[in-house]
């Protein structure tokens, strides 16, 4: 169990205030990364940096004896939701079954909170509550990228770049999955506090202040279930995606018009066809790259890209990375 005082700081503190919203199913990950980031400090931080007392006071708020059936533990001792409105930023953690309806006494004070202009911050699946509150129309945002999809379903009027690892969208400020929210809690105190204090946290962190690219070097092709009368196109376009592919050669295999083919793809893939086999290809070299010992120009070519130029361009415009650099992060490593 994770036990808090239910008695919040005084209001005359003139320290900042920090709200984390504690719902059922909440992951212990995003919501310890928010209490390290900015709660009470480790002794070893002293050895790093000299700090008396954390810059900020931070209230858990939730439920009383929040369970976390799914994920083994409870969180007690919580503060009612109504101590959001003295906080000056509030946090919303990831969590289990983000799709679901959430608390509507949270959701009436996260709305309340963003009304008032408080900074609101969603990490990962967070954002789902924040979208759910009434807070992320007119914004850009983030989230997990393979919660993508059913976010833009649930929140169509809201711009979601999926890639990226946070977003500092003015007031709303938001993350991609688990790891990301320590890079969008660094951003934060650098905001707040400085750079040097950011890099200062990144070093108890072990973890370096600013990472360079996004989520799509972490991405992957997700389990599918075909339907429709592309099902068997698609499936004989993966078996060849190392021989030359083009309109005229696929419409043929599926006996149709190119032009047939060509509005099928849009219609039920949302893509044109060269789009979605240049993806294929990519998806292909990922798994060459990750689990085979072929050079990067033998990648290219069972990949269907015929050379390692064309390879790393694609590559870097899908996944935000070099063949090379991604071989190097994503590759099984001998101990």
């Amino acid at each position: 169990m994770l036990h808090t005082s239910r008695k919040p700081p005084q209001a005359d503190s003139g320290r900042h205030r920090i709200a984390v919203v504690v719902l059922g199913g909440t992951f212990q990950l995003d919501l310890a990364v928010a209490i390290q980031a900015f709660g009470h400090r480790p002794s070893v931080f002293e050895q790093i940096r000299d700090e008396q007392t954390a810059p900020y006071d931070v209230l858990l708020c939730g439920r009383p004896d929040t369970a976390h059936e799914a994920l083994g533990y409870t969180i007690s001792d919580l503060l009612p939701f109504d101590e959001i409105a003295a906080a000056d930023t509030v946090i919303v953690p990831g969590l289990e079954a983000p799709t679901r309806a959430h608390d509507p006494e949270a959701l009436e004070a996260i709305a309340a909170a963003a009304s008032a202009g408080k900074r609101m911050v969603s990490l990962c699946a967070g954002a789902f509550v924040l979208g759910q509150a009434g807070v992320l129309d007119g914004h850009r945002v983030t989230t997990h990228w393979a919660l993508a999809r059913f976010f833009r379903e649930a929140f169509p009027s809201v711009e979601l770049d999926e890639e990226a690892l946070y977003i500092d969208d003015g007031q709303v400020l938001s993350s991609g999955g688990m790891l990301a929210a320590a890079d969008l809690c660094l951003h934060i105190l650098a905001t707040d506090l400085g750079q040097s204090y950011a890099n200062d946290v990144s070093r108890l962190l072990i973890s370096p202040p600013h990472r360079t690219g996004g989520q799509s070097q972490y991405t992957k092709a997700l389990p599918t279930r075909p339907s429709g009368s592309l099902t068997d196109t698609m499936a004989w376009v993966r078996d060849h995606l190392d021989q030359p592919l083009d309109l005229e050669t696929v419409a043929a295999h599926a006996h149709v018009s190119t032009r047939t083919l060509a509005r099928q793809f849009r219609e039920e893939a949302g893509t044109t066809l060269m789009q979605w086999v240049c993806r294929q290809r990519v998806q292909r070299a990922q798994v060459l790259l990750e689990h085979g010992d072929l050079t990067i120009s033998q990648v290219a070519h069972h990949s269907g890209f015929g050379s390692s130029e064309t390879l790393r361009r694609q590559f870097h415009e899908h996944i935000g990375t070099t063949p090379g650099a991604y071989r190097e992060t994503f590759r099984a490593r001998g101990l």
